[in-house]
């Protein structure tokens, strides 16, 4: 079960890694740069190959770098260890203060969401945690960051949900974005049982999708949209580009679903996208690596992704306290 772990914890930051090149790209512009099959390993968000400007200035990040995802989502881990079977309020504070030094890092140099600085920035001058964050944002920036929360809790549903939706109140206090990260939780959770992509979406539709009406409308065109390609199906066409929390929910499950038993072409074919590639391919990651396990991730990605030796500590901590 360890390998299941560190394959969460290091997929995700490998599928982020994979996106963060070519998030604010479009997919023809990804094509056009790299040919027919788009990315298929690292690359520089300042890369010589690109057609056109990145969108994410300042430092030239190298290949295998990750985003504000992972940056986000090891914070989240850092406060579970600490923190082990406190209350929720306990947790939470520490949730907080782990995000707050993250937006004041100079490593906090990936473009981080709008919503989670303007939470930080709330947290920072004292507001408490449940009054933080953006009441009505439902940007995808919670359920980016939640693996650990599925990986922790995974034989407790209820602390599960309890402590992946307060971590959403945090930052994004829209029902949408509360849902997409008790889904991306549970659909992590899921993973470590071997669960079926057809199981997974069973569930979260179940545990999730009544209690948000955009989580629910947009979740339900997924299984429509199984079979139509990925450049329709993660796009506006099909589930949307992937900036709020139901679309990148569906769209990483889609990647699941389609290639359940491959990690490289599942996160590749999220990392692959018009919209939010990071989150995509971050969260698909999480859920690829949890179901398969740490040595169907290629040698290559696993030991040049950015802080490899550490995401291995924070996934093998995680195993040793998970209940």
């Amino acid at each position: 079960m360890q390998e299941r772990f560190e394959g969460c914890v290091v997929g995700l930051a490998v599928g982020d890694a994979l996106g963060f090149a070519t998030e604010f790209r479009r997919r023809d512009d990804i094509l056009a740069s790299f040919g027919p099959a788009g990315v298929t390993d690292f690359v520089g968000i300042q890369d010589a190959r690109w057609r056109s400007r990145t969108a994410v200035l300042g430092d030239r990040h190298p290949p295998g770098t990750y985003s504000d995802d992972t940056q986000m989502s090891l914070a989240v881990a850092e406060a579970l260890l600490a923190c082990g079977d406190a209350s929720l309020e306990v947790l939470m504070e520490r949730v907080a203060r782990e995000f707050v030094a993250w937006s004041r890092s100079p490593e906090n140099n990936r473009a981080p969401g709008n919503t989670c600085m303007t939470a930080c920035a709330n947290l920072a001058r004292g507001l408490p945690w449940r009054r933080a964050g953006v009441s009505d944002s439902k940007g995808c920036g919670s359920a980016m960051r939640v693996a650990p929360i599925g990986l922790r809790y995974a034989n407790d549903r209820a602390r599960l949900l309890e402590v992946a939706r307060a971590s959403s109140v945090v930052t994004h206090g829209h029902d949408a974005a509360v849902e997409g990260a008790a889904a991306a939780a549970l659909l992590v959770a899921l993973a470590l049982e071997g669960a079926s992509p057809a199981r997974m979406y069973d569930e979260i539709m179940r545990e999730c999708a009544p209690r948000s009406a955009d989580f629910r409308t947009c979740l339900e065109k997924l299984p429509g949209l199984l079979e139509a390609p990925p450049e329709r199906a993660l796009s506006r066409r099909g589930l949307g580009e992937s900036w709020v929390a139901e679309e990148a929910v569906a769209a990483a499950l889609y990647c699941v679903w389609r290639n359940p038993d491959d990690f490289s072409a599942g996160v590749l074919m999220a990392a692959n996208t018009d919209g939010d590639s990071d989150s995509i391919a971050c969260i698909a990651g999480s859920i690829l690596g949890a179901r398969l396990g740490l040595y169907t991730i290629p040698s290559s990605w696993r030991s040049q992704v950015e802080n490899s030796a550490r995401l291995h500590q924070v996934a093998r901590a995680l195993h040793a306290t998970a209940r």
